[in-house]
Order: C-alpha cells, then sequence, then structure tokens
C-alpha cells in the first residue's frame, strides 16, 4: 500500500474509530463526578467533559489510561495525515500556500490533542487548558484555509469543502463559547450548555475528517499514477 493512502485513509478511519471505540469504554469505566457534583456516580454524557475521563485518581485509573491513550494515539495520526495532506498541493500557487498553511495549522493542534493526553487536568489544569484552547483555535485555522482551498482546487468535489467550512464555523462558534460563555461552575444549566457545545465540537471534528477521507480516495484513485 503505497504511504498516501495510508495516512491519507485508512490510518485517519482507523483513528476515528478506536477514538471512538475507546470513549465508548473509557465512559463505562468512569468512576464518577461532575464538576458541580464531585459525588455523582457514572459518567453523564451531559454533565461531564471528555476530559472529566481522563482524571488520573485511584478509582479512575482505567477510563483514564483508555481516554488518554485515545487522545495520544489520534494525535500522533493525525500529525501524520495532515503533514501527508501537503503532499497533495505542490506548487506555490495561492491554493497550495492556503491548503499548507491550513495542515500545517491542523499538525500542531494534532499536537495539542497529545497535550491534552499528557496532561490530565485534575493534575496539570493550566497546561491541560493551554493545550485544548490551542487545539481548537488551530482547527479553526485548518477549517478556514482547507475549506478555501478545497473550493479553489477541481480535483476537489465542492462538498468536501462544504464539510470544511462547516467544521470551521462550528469551531468558530465554539471558541467563542470558550471565550465567553459562563462559567460552569455557577449553574447545572452553563455546564450542560459548555459540555453539550464541547461534545459536538468533537463529534464534528471526527465526522470531518472520515468526510474528508472519502473525497481523499476519490482523489487518488483519479490520480493513482502520483
Amino acid at each position: 500500500m503505497r504511504p498516501k493512502h495510508l495516512f491519507l485513509i485508512r490510518l485517519p478511519r482507523v483513528a476515528c474509530i478506536l477514538f471512538i471505540l475507546l470513549f465508548i469504554l473509557a465512559m463505562i469505566m468512569y468512576a464518577g463526578g461532575t464538576l458541580n457534583n464531585p459525588e455523582s456516580i457514572g459518567y453523564s454524557f451531559s454533565k461531564n467533559f471528555f476530559s472529566d475521563l481522563g482524571k488520573f485518581t485511584s478509582e479512575n485509573i482505567i477510563s483514564a489510561i483508555m481516554f488518554n491513550l485515545s487522545l495520544i494515539i489520534c494525535g500522533l495520526f493525525f500529525v501524520v495525515y495532515f503533514f501527508y495532506f501537503t503532499k497533495l498541493f505542490n506548487g506555490n500557487t495561492l491554493i497550495n500556500i492556503l491548503a499548507k498553511v491550513g495542515s500545517f495549522a491542523g499538525v500542531i493542534g494534532s499536537i495539542c490533542f497529545i497535550g491534552v493526553g499528557l496532561t490530565p487536568h485534575n493534575l496539570f489544569l493550566d497546561l491541560h487548558i493551554v493545550f485544548v484552547n490551542w487545539a481548537f483555535r488551530l482547527f479553526l485555522i485548518t477549517g478556514i484555509m482547507l475549506s478555501i482551498a478545497l473550493y479553489k482546487d477541481k480535483r476537489f468535489e465542492n462538498q468536501y469543502a462544504n464539510g470544511y467550512l462547516i467544521f470551521a464555523i462550528l469551531t468558530f462558534l465554539y471558541v467563542l463559547v470558550l471565550e465567553l460563555a459562563p462559567d460552569p461552575k455557577i449553574s447545572d444549566f452553563a455546564l450542560l450548555f459548555s459540555v453539550v457545545s464541547q461534545k459536538i465540537i468533537v463529534f464534528t471534528f471526527i465526522s470531518s475528517i472520515l468526510y474528508q477521507t472519502a473525497g481523499n480516495s476519490k482523489l487518488l484513485a483519479n490520480h493513482s499514477n502520483e
């Protein structure tokens, strides 16, 4: 199998599926506790952040290992994915430059995912927040740059540019949530709002990557000599 097929189609799909599976397992094994109710039992989809799964405590060690490992593995796979995505755009045209800038932002954003997995919030809160915030800011740049590049690149159908555009819009809204939303500690509604917003953007990101692998597959099939 050629490297482009492996890194632009197969491994991203594996990474997305692995993340979902490990998330489900970590959720099942989660010991319990939300930001506003540390005594709660189990994982609440609407009141627990993703990062709650990764907190290192003696009661939550299995969940933490599975979730943090999923972030580290996916981050590594996405670093390679965005690196190889730049190889679809050669030359110094505006389209190629936009695609490379967007892909480079994707590489750094993916490294931030690894950073999130290496900094459980109950042990390294400040650093954890830095990695989370910069991951989404960088993926916002990725979404904007790649949506423009793919619209202009006739090798891609517009539907794949639309996928990145939707991702960019939702990521922008989530960055606003990170900056402007009320502190989730003040009420259960504020917590629910922040948690659900996070779930939406993370699963949008996963869906966007999976969707783009279909576009990559078509492109590589049509340019099999490259």
